[in-house]
């Protein structure tokens, strides 16, 4: 008995499945419904960003309450591309074009007795510049380019991990470029 109802269950299951499937009228009402009723826990997203010198950019956010400094970004939009949010935020904060390059970290940012900001996923990305010169905007008090190992200024977690990340990075890419031309100079000798 238990078993032909588990089977009827399961059976009703794949017809309402395949009904959704086929129907783009109920395939829209699902995505209405769970478009409510689905968690949305807001994303916040930085960039690392380098100069020529192996500086990173650190600013001094208005809103930031908790870590005032720290790498430039925001919030992400509703259905936005977090890289594109990166480079949307820097370009609005700085006036700033960057290519947002390879997600460095992810993680949850919680709050702290000082946060304004609700609990929310964090991302990290290394980002290059494109262009412009930096400058203040509305949400911006100062910017600072600092040696990744001579930072004054407490920086959340994740924004701490995401500089050294970054530095790690680019250190690498440094030693491997230098490298390069010795390999290719010592294949062309042989």
């Amino acid at each position: 008995m238990e078993a032909r109802r588990a089977g009827d269950v399961t059976e009703r299951k794949r017809r309402f499945a395949a009904l959704l499937r086929n129907s783009a009228v109920l395939r829209f009402g699902l995505s209405l419904v769970a478009r409510v009723l689905a968690p949305r826990p807001p994303v916040g997203a930085v960039g690392a960003l380098f100069d020529g010198d192996g500086r990173v950019l650190l600013v001094e956010h208005v809103f930031r309450t908790d870590f005032p400094w720290g790498l430039p970004g925001g919030w992400v939009r509703r259905g936005e591309d977090p890289a594109h949010a990166v480079a949307r935020e820097i370009r609005e904060e700085l006036g700033l074009t960057v290519e947002v390059g390879p997600l460095l970290l992810t993680e949850p940012v919680g709050r702290t007795s000082r946060s304004t900001h609700p609990p929310h996923l964090g991302l990290a990305y290394a980002c290059s510049l494109v262009g412009g010169t930096a400058s203040l905007s509305a949400e911006v008090v100062s910017i600072e380019w600092t040696h990744p190992h001579e930072i004054r200024h407490e920086l959340a977690p994740l924004q701490h991990k995401a500089v050294l990340l970054a530095a790690d990075a680019l250190a690498r890419a440094k030693r491997d470029a230098t490298r390069q031309p010795r390999n290719s100079a010592n294949q062309a000798l042989e």
